[in-house]
């Protein structure tokens, strides 16, 4: 094998050692990358890291099984009413994103909805250096406790109001009514939402 092939073999395993990484993180402690898109690009890098592996090797057996696994993979995707493969869509693109923001140097704020049964949600994301960490996780039936027409969805901004050791304070801005909602960093829960 040349040595070309070799430090793409390399470059390969290094992204897909750190795909496998995000993902697990992710799956498991909630923790990514920094910044929305960190993750997209990461995605989309494994994705074409595959292809360029599978054209390069395409003589081996290993390659033509990879190319294999992808095909079967997103045709399994397909069949299940698509629901599987929309999740891919809309977390590997900016599709799922309706609105991403940074709160102050400690938070970040974004709506988005991976999925075709499910309504986007609000998530409270904290800033780590290199990585981030959701805190809070807010759905649309938290908020519809007097208003079935308030949805996460449809802010028009997200404005943070306070924060102290144990809470958070973020205003959902709809143009009135507009929510104030209290969480608690520890559990992610709201523990108080206010009409403005």
């Amino acid at each position: 094998m040349s040595s070309g092939k070799k430090t793409l073999l390399r470059i390969y395993f290094i992204i897909w050692t750190l795909f496998v990484m995000d993902c697990l993180l992710y799956y498991f402690k909630e923790i990514s990358l920094r910044g929305y898109y960190s993750d997209v690009v990461l995605s989309w890098l494994w994705l074409i890291s595959n292809f360029v592996i599978i054209i390069v090797f395409w003589k081996k057996l290993l390659a033509k099984l990879l190319l294999a696994a992808i095909i079967v993979t997103f045709a399994i995707s397909i069949i299940a009413m698509m629901l599987p493969f929309y999740t891919l869509l809309l977390s590997s693109t900016s599709l799922g994103l309706y609105q991403n923001k940074d709160l102050n140097e400690n938070y970040r704020v974004q709506i988005v909805g991976y999925g075709v049964m499910v309504h986007p949600w609000l998530e409270v994301i904290e800033k780590k250096g290199l990585f981030e960490k959701r805190i809070i996780k807010c759905t649309d039936s938290q908020l519809m406790n007097d208003n079935l027409d308030i949805k996460i969805r449809t802010a028009k901004d997200i404005i943070f109001r306070s924060e102290t050791d144990s809470t958070l304070t973020l205003t959902l801005f709809y143009g009135e009514p507009n929510k104030t909602i209290t969480f608690d960093k520890n559990t992610g829960n709201s523990i108080a939402i206010k009409n403005n």
